[in-house]
């Protein structure tokens, strides 16, 4: 795991992946909630915790092979990133785990709501939410 330091510039990187990815389309292996999470947390800090498996599926059950591996979303996230809090006390660029569409997603902190990858672009869910899970600070 070690410790994640954010880079001097990572205000304005997490801003340009965000653009970036406003209205990207989900597709998984290319766009999905593991990469995109990896992708912020990798403007923001230079370490891609998804260097392991990015090009390593293109569906849903390459995906979950790939998981199966860590037991669970949750498992892998805390494995990468360390002890988890409290989704309301995620702040801008931590990650924070949700239920979207039936299942687990990754997403980032942008303040009061996170991001998360969706069929047609971002899809933003307040932290208050009961799908809401967990979070870890980056």
């Amino acid at each position: 795991m070690g410790i994640l330091i954010r880079l001097d510039t990572w205000p304005e990187a997490l801003a340009g992946v965000v653009e970036a990815a406003r209205r990207a389309p989900f597709a998984w292996g290319e766009h999905d909630c593991c990469l995109w999470a990896a992708d912020c947390v990798a403007a923001m800090t230079g370490r891609d915790f998804a260097a392991g498996f990015r090009g390593a599926y293109s569906d849903a059950a390459g995906a979950v092979e790939i998981l199966a591996n860590w037991g669970s979303l949750r498992a892998l996230a805390a494995h990468c990133l360390g002890e988890e809090i409290a989704p309301r006390l995620a702040m801008r660029g931590d990650v924070v785990l949700a239920e979207t569409d039936g299942r687990p997603s990754l997403g980032i902190c942008l303040g009061e709501s996170a991001a998360f990858t969706g069929a047609d672009g971002l899809e933003f869910i307040d932290l208050g939410d009961p799908a809401c899970l967990a979070a870890w600070r980056v």
